[in-house]
């Protein structure tokens, strides 16, 4: 290395020039480095496609925080109607900021929670994002301007409701409690004052507030390629709601009474439903992104579906290729042993072991 003089150069700055010089004479030798080829999906394990989507996952959220934070900062206006006397979204474009961030949040907590566990909680979140996306469809799906903010000013009113609906649930509850004596009065107040104002605003302007749409419809409605009500069921039972209907759903194996809590493991089911919070979140942000204005998303939407279409058609050949030999494979209901001869209750084996 005679050529990396150290005098008059402080140590650091001795080592980078000695590491270039190093890099150099690679090349010299090797010649430029060949890129590694990239496997097939099919000949990835279990392990590798988990975290080959992960990447995908991972790439997006990284890249599209910033024009998310773009999207807040380019206007420098009140999130809300200067008019309206609440921090409650009330126009299009603030519905649907509220509406990005928070699926945002939930696309990268089911991100986050399938990449280090085996975990149903992190369905939860998935569920999060579809809903999401089914309301910013139907407040979007009419080009008419009214429409849109009818249907704006009604998800207002939903929110406004939350509080009608909190004063009505302690007063039913809890109706000598001290706290509802205090808090119930001022939910109450609240509640009509902003109803009030947001009627005003809607004659003001001069739209109808829509009327309310039904959850499950929407659901079914606009997420027809994803299973629809069902699919937003499955992530609510798996997901959301405690109990005994999370076992079968994420960690059961179809058609064998075994529970399958493998935390650090099952990678192609957390490959599976990693695939699907991108898929969805991806859909989402397509939707949106004519109100927020990303200029340089479609091409970036574009490679990332072109890098996670050929691992998620994988994911899913896996997971549910997996469920449907399986249950392939096992007896109907019609064809299991009557309870008398289950394990505790007949003359089944005294050890509980599988029969």
């Amino acid at each position: 290395m005679g050529d990396v003089p150290a005098t008059g150069e402080t140590i650091t700055e001795a080592i980078r020039r000695g590491l270039r010089w190093l890099d150099r004479q690679i090349k010299m030798i090797g010649g430029p480095a060949q890129p590694g080829q990239i496997p097939a999906p099919a000949d990835l394990t279990d392990v590798q496609m988990h975290q080959a989507i992960h990447d995908v996952g991972a790439t997006l959220l990284n890249r599209h925080g910033p024009l998310l934070q773009d999207s807040f900062a380019r206007y420098g206006v009140p999130l809300s109607d200067r008019r309206f006397p609440a921090p409650i979204p009330t126009t299009v474009r603030s519905h649907v900021l509220v509406m990005i961030i928070q699926a945002y949040d939930s696309y990268g907590l089911a991100l986050l929670g399938l990449r280090e566990h085996a975990t149903s909680f992190a369905l939860g979140p998935i569920r999060n994002v579809a809903e999401t996306y089914a309301y910013a469809k139907w407040l979007l799906e009419s080009p008419d301007p009214n429409v849109r903010l009818g249907r704006a000013y009604r998800l207002t009113m939903d929110a406004i409701d939350q509080f009608r609906e909190q004063k009505r649930m302690l007063e039913r509850i809890a109706p000598e409690s001290e706290l509802t004596r205090q808090v119930a009065p001022v939910l109450g107040t609240a509640a009509e004052r902003m109803s009030r104002r947001l009627a005003e605003l809607a004659r003001e302007d001069g739209v109808t507030i829509a009327a309310k749409p039904r959850r499950s419809e929407l659901l079914e409605k606009h997420l027809p390629d994803s299973g629809g009500y069902l699919f937003y069921s499955l992530l609510s039972n798996a997901g959301v709601h405690p109990g005994a209907g999370r076992s079968p759903a994420f960690y059961g194996r179809p058609g064998k009474a075994v529970i399958d809590f493998d935390f650090k493991g099952l990678h192609h089911v957390r490959a599976y439903w990693m695939s699907v919070d991108i898929q969805i979140y991806l859909d989402l942000c397509d939707l949106v992104e004519p109100v927020l204005g990303w200029p340089e998303w479609k091409a970036f939407a574009d490679l990332t579906r072109a890098r996670l279409e050929p691992l998620a058609q994988e994911a899913r050949l896996r997971y549910l290729g997996r469920i449907q030999e399986e249950m392939a494979e096992a007896q109907t209901w019609a064809d299991l042993p009557s309870l008398d001869h289950l394990p505790g209750t007949g003359d089944a084996t005294a050890d509980g072991t599988e029969m």
